[in-house]
């Protein structure tokens, strides 16, 4: 298990790992209301290319949501303040793979015990720690976080397997692609306050058209599945816009593919509605 250093962790803001120029720690919530443009990118894609994965089959979308899985895995860590992100990542790299490919059991039987290898690999992480316990507390919420997101994008895999799972994949994902347009309003003082309006109108309008290329997914449900897929997926990365992290690439593309794999959940819930 690689060891880093206890210190705690935090961006360097003065190099050029910084995205979007230099601000000062702490954050302050208009520092926070800038364009992410990291971000946005890693979202739009991971929401664009799961849409085409989920029409395309089952192989397709499992190999694209390890792929994605170990995107957060990469920057989760640093984003949610491990005092160990080196040793994190491990955990959470090696908790993808495991919880990902208990997809392959449809009904998702494996799922919880993926999850729970991955919570043994947590602790023995910090149990062979030789630089003390400084932080264990959030560097065990941070590889929790981290097995939760990647165990609800695990659990939308199986709607690949069927028409209507895929049409509610399809539709979800679109929702998220276009609440993305609200990020790119985020340093407009005077929309600040309508922000979680926009999310809401542009997920339910594209979840709409969307849903129309599809007999599986009515009006109605379009509407339910892109409310609640584009606003969690845009509450998701607003959330996260205080977090220091936030300054770098690693951290931008941890929230940005966090927040396309954090839906699964919704996905997964509204495939097995009838």
């Amino acid at each position: 298990m690689p060891e880093d250093n206890a210190a705690l962790p935090g961006p360097d803001v003065s190099g050029g790992s910084v995205a979007g120029g230099s601000l000062h720690l702490p954050l302050s919530p208009v520092a926070a209301d800038r364009v992410r443009w990291v971000s946005i990118a890693a979202t739009f894609v991971a929401a664009v290319a799961l849409l085409v994965a989920q029409d395309s089959g089952y192989a397709a979308t499992l190999g694209l949501t390890l792929v994605l899985a170990l995107a957060v895995a990469w920057g989760w860590p640093l984003l949610t303040g491990s005092w160990t992100p080196t040793a994190t990542t491990v955990v959470l790299a090696a908790s993808s793979v495991a919880i990902v490919l208990s997809a392959l059991r449809e009904d998702l039987l494996w799922v919880p015990a993926a999850v729970a290898f991955g919570i043994v690999l947590s602790f023995f992480g910090q149990l062979v720690r030789r630089t003390g316990r400084e932080g264990l507390v959030l560097t065990l919420l941070s590889s929790f976080g981290g097995l939760v997101v990647i165990a609800s994008g695990t659990t939308a895999v199986v709607a690949a397997d069927t028409a209507r799972g895929q049409a509610v994949a399809v539709v979800a994902m679109a929702a998220v692609g276009a609440a993305v347009v609200t990020d790119l309003l985020s340093g407009v003082r005077v929309a600040a306050p309508l922000l979680g309006f926009v999310a809401l109108a542009a997920s339910v309008l594209a979840a709409v058209v969307a849903a129309s290329g599809f007999v599986e997914v009515g009006l109605l449900e379009s509407l339910g599945i892109g409310a609640a897929a584009g606003t969690v997926s845009w509450s998701f990365r607003r959330v996260l816009a205080l977090q220091p992290a936030m300054l770098t690439v690693r951290g931008q593309v941890g929230a940005g593919v966090g927040s396309v794999l954090v839906v699964g959940a919704v996905v997964r819930l509204f495939s097995v509605l009838t």
